[in-house]
């Protein structure tokens, strides 16, 4: 179901590119965690790695049909056939953070992809939308750049701090009866997860799809851990 979601957003007609993959993003991450809530976490991390494997392998040997189903959702580098397409690395990204080599909590793992799946298109959205001060960071040798602006930095910063504070102090208690919330969630830790998420996602290196649930889930999990050790 997730897959054909991707077919029929890269299809979907007068909408623009942007706008299609920021929808696709926020859904497809949003989808994955409650999905969780179904799946034993080893199951999850299986079909996460199947189809990771199947996204490299479709864009590696089946590229013209790979261009075909999703070009819709790709960016210039990625029609090329240059980089890997985003949506591995969002696979992947989430992949590591359900494995338990970052956190062993799974209310953080899930934090972490919902974080992935707001934040990262708010701060695409706000960034163009409203004009602010613009960083330019140098991401190689070559020349390349990177641009972010204030307000996509802020949106992404106030997104996160938001579904940090829904789904780690409110909603999980309820949601999963195998959680360990614990009293880790403090404001500063929230604070902090908000700003790993806003770094990762403006970071010069790497792809932000690995780098903001990876990042965000292992800071929230230290000071988390780290809070309830010196209670």
């Amino acid at each position: 179901m997730v897959v054909l979601f991707q077919y029929f957003v890269a299809r979907a007609p007068n909408v623009q590119k942007e706008t299609k993959r920021r929808f696709q993003h926020a859904l497809t991450g949003h989808a994955l965690v409650q999905i969780s809530y179904v799946l034993p976490r080893s199951l999850s991390l299986a079909l996460l790695l199947i189809g990771s494997v199947a996204m490299y392998l479709a864009k590696t040997f089946f590229f013209e049909a790979f261009l075909k189903a999703f070009g819709g959702l790709l960016r210039p580098k990625e029609l090329s056939g240059e980089v890997l397409p985003g949506a591995f690395y969002f696979l992947i990204g989430t992949t590591i953070v359900v494995s338990g080599l970052v956190t062993t909590n799974m209310e953080i793992a899930r934090y972490a992809v919902e974080c992935l799946a707001l934040a990262d298109p708010m701060a695409s959205w706000i960034g163009s939308t409203i004009p602010s001060p613009k960083f330019t960071i140098s991401t190689d040798s070559n020349g390349g750049t990177r641009t972010s602006s204030l307000s996509g930095c802020l949106a992404c910063f106030f997104t996160a701090l938001g579904v940090g504070w829904w789904m780690l102090v409110v909603a999980a208690p309820h949601g999963d009866a195998n959680a360990t919330t614990g009293p880790g969630f403090t404001p500063l830790v929230l604070v902090a997860g908000a700003l790993a998420c806003t770094i990762a996602e403006g970071l010069p290196f790497g792809n932000d799809n690995l780098n903001i649930p990876v990042i965000t889930a292992f800071v929230v999990d230290r000071f988390a851990g780290n809070f309830s050790a010196n209670r």
